[in-house]
């Protein structure tokens, strides 16, 4: 539902239509690859990172999709993200994946790479031009504060990671889409989200309340019905003993991972 209201984002389609687009990995991002390609990608091969198997690991480089995807007036080219920004349209967008939303809109991005990953090679034209970046992020990423999360980021402040040692970003002027301004821009409804969690399946799920025209609210009901039984996205989890992030599994064989680990493999 989000990379669907994402697709249809007035700033979006004026960047298909005259500009680029630049899409960044993460597997909500690969559902709006999905939308703009007309054809599957599977969501765990469209990231360098991912929370998954209990840890915060790293995607092994062989199992990956390229990304980040360049698309010129709608079409997909073969330019680098220089080159792209190098060739300047005012409507140009980056969408960008995260991994946390608070109540005020901030978003994190978290960051392993030693050169820092794909912000690193779009924050400098972004801000410096007045651009802004498009997140696609859904609200089990909510946390209380970006802004005292990313304090305590950085990879070589930590003496202990159970998963990749990272830092974070903080975005502060990206246009956030969560399920909350999905429902707006598809079908004019306001929402507000109730709580969040779940067992069996729902892990990860949010509750959300939704109001507004009737038959706006039936089409919204049809599609979200529709979309139930979306397979769950496969995790990918990098080989540990070759992996070079300061990770307590790092540099194990696979018979010395803990049980729960060999089995998540």
């Amino acid at each position: 539902m989000i990379a669907k209201a994402v697709v249809r984002m007035p700033e979006v389609r004026a960047a298909l239509e005259r500009a680029y687009v630049i899409l960044g990995g993460g597997t909500t991002n690969a559902y709006v690859a999905q939308e703009l390609l007309g054809r599957d990608i599977e969501p765990a091969r469209f990231t360098a990172g991912i929370s998954t198997k209990g840890l915060l690991c790293v995607t092994n480089p062989a199992d990956r999709v390229p990304f980040p995807l360049v698309f010129h007036k709608g079409e997909l080219v073969q330019k680098t993200v220089k080159e792209a920004f190098e060739d300047f349209h005012r409507e140009t967008v980056v969408i960008k994946g995260g991994n946390a939303i608070d109540p005020e809109g901030n978003v994190g991005v978290i960051t392993s790479g030693f050169d820092g990953g794909t912000v690193a090679a779009t924050i400098g034209t972004i801000t410096s031009q007045g651009l802004n970046y498009i997140v696609p992020i859904g609200l089990e990423k909510m946390v209380a504060s970006v802004k005292d999360g990313a304090l305590f980021a950085g990879a070589k402040t930590l003496d202990y990671s159970m998963g990749a040692d990272f830092g974070m970003y903080l975005l502060t002027r990206a246009k956030v889409v969560t399920e909350i301004q999905a429902l707006k821009i598809l079908f004019d409804l306001e929402a507000k989200h109730v709580a969040s969690g779940g067992i069996g399946g729902s892990e990860g799920a949010v509750v959300l309340i939704a109001w507004g025209d009737d038959a706006n609210m039936r089409k919204a009901i049809d599609l979200i019905e529709a979309i139930k039984g979306e397979k769950p996205v496969a995790g990918l989890k990098a080989v540990c003993e070759t992996c070079r992030y300061s990770c307590r599994f790092a540099g194990m064989k696979e018979s010395e991972l803990p049980a729960w680990l060999q089995a998540a493999r």
